[in-house]
């Protein structure tokens, strides 16, 4: 068994000692010390981004990678698609817990609104793992992985970051307080606040500090203890979440799940769920992650796309140079169901609306109302700047 990059370039070979720790990992035949080992061979193998290739088949190679249940923490070993088979009676042939896995992709639901006061479920309890063979990524399961990037667009929409006008500007520790009194009202689970387990800063200090707490908590009984890391983050590549504070980053286990679909240079507002991997460790690790990107480190604004900052910071600028000519702009940007249009919302104190979008391709079915306007229609910023003006500030005093 050796372990290879996703070019095929050899990193190594396992030694019999590892390839025989693996291949009771995959037969469900450790336990304790011995589980933990093939645990974190695996977690390296992964985060690095990296595969495993089986030599039952010397010539072709049969190629694995390395999976998380991410509703039950448990790692297993999968075999790419397209890659040839194992040789008869190779322990590494087939792992039946992911077999339902290519049909679920498709049943991964929008991000919703998440009502106030229920439970989140954001991950599985351990035990969902029992009976030794397990359980696969059913729809279930990623149900449950995305709830966090709709717990995330929840956040964002009832705390206000998704509205901008000067009369309603926040610095950066307002905003985030906006966050952490929104999640007072979303429960872990039954009656154990989400804000009680809340760090809003993804460093070493915080994370261990959320640790000592859910160590010593008693709330969670039997469930998987876990928690919420909230902040502003520079990039997430490579499963790492990279911040200004940190040049090594922080590694994650699970997904990344993104707001539109899209990868977005940073700044990003990312939630991650802390918890252990596998049941019985003491070691907590950043599960899955969801990210939005914003405006700017200070401005925690939802941006669709990087080619949407520059005409933001423009449109964020008009809004208050018009607060001083007396005419109150509001700019909205619909953060639930956001699939329907990259479009943003700007209304004044008169009635009047505009609607526009600042992508250059469409992202969706352009509403139908003659108020509105593509940022890519225009010849430049200044051009824009001008009709937006006029917009609002026409027959005005």
């Amino acid at each position: 068994m050796r372990i290879i990059e996703k070019n095929a370039a050899l990193v190594r070979t396992l030694t019999p000692a590892e390839e025989e720790l693996l291949r009771g990992f995959v037969l469900g035949a450790l336990e304790g010390p011995r589980l933990l080992q093939a645990n974190q061979l695996l977690m390296k193998v992964r985060a690095a981004g990296q595969w495993l290739a089986c030599d039952c088949q010397p010539k072709s190679m049969p190629v694995l990678n390395v999976n998380l249940n991410g509703s039950t923490g448990t790692l297993f070993l999968k075999n790419n698609p397209g890659t040839a088979e194992h040789a008869p009676g190779c322990a590494f042939t087939k792992d039946e817990r992911d077999t339902d896995a290519s049909h679920n992709e498709a049943d991964t639901p929008p991000a919703a609104w998440l009502a106030p006061d229920a439970p989140l479920r954001l991950i599985g309890d351990f035990q969902r793992a029992a009976a030794g063979s397990g359980e696969g990524n059913g729809s279930g399961d990623r149900r449950e992985q995305h709830r966090l990037l709709s717990l995330l667009l929840t956040l964002i929409e009832a705390s206000g970051l998704n509205v901008y006008a000067t009369h309603l500007k926040k610095d950066l520790t307002a905003q985030f307080a906006e966050l952490r009194s929104v999640a007072t009202r979303y429960p872990l689970i039954d009656r154990v606040p989400a804000s009680n387990y809340l760090e809003t800063r993804l460093d070493m200090k915080h994370m261990m500090m959320l640790k000592a707490r859910l160590r010593d908590a008693t709330v969670f009984g039997t469930h998987r203890r876990h928690g919420l890391l909230l902040d502003c983050v520079s990039q997430i590549k490579a499963r790492k979440v990279l911040t200004e504070r940190s040049e090594d980053g922080f590694d994650f286990q699970g997904h990344h799940l993104l707001w539109g679909g899209s990868r977005t240079p940073g700044p990003l507002l990312a939630l991650a769920i802390y918890s252990p991997a596998t049941a019985g460790s003491h070691f907590y690790e950043l599960i899955h992650v969801a990210s939005v990107p914003v405006l700017s480190r200070a401005h925690l604004f939802p941006v669709y796309r990087d080619e949407e900052r520059e005409p933001l910071k423009m449109l964020v600028s008009l809004i208050d140079w018009m607060a001083g000519k007396g005419v109150k702009v509001v700019m909205r940007r619909p953060v639930i169901g956001g699939r329907v249009m990259d479009e943003l919302v700007l209304s004044s104190d008169q009635d009047r609306v505009l609607s526009v979008s600042l992508t250059e391709q469409p992202l969706g079915p352009e509403p139908e109302t003659e108020n509105f306007r593509r940022f890519a229609d225009f010849k430049g910023l200044d051009t824009f700047r001008k009709y937006v003006a006029g917009f609002f500030m026409r027959g005005r005093d």
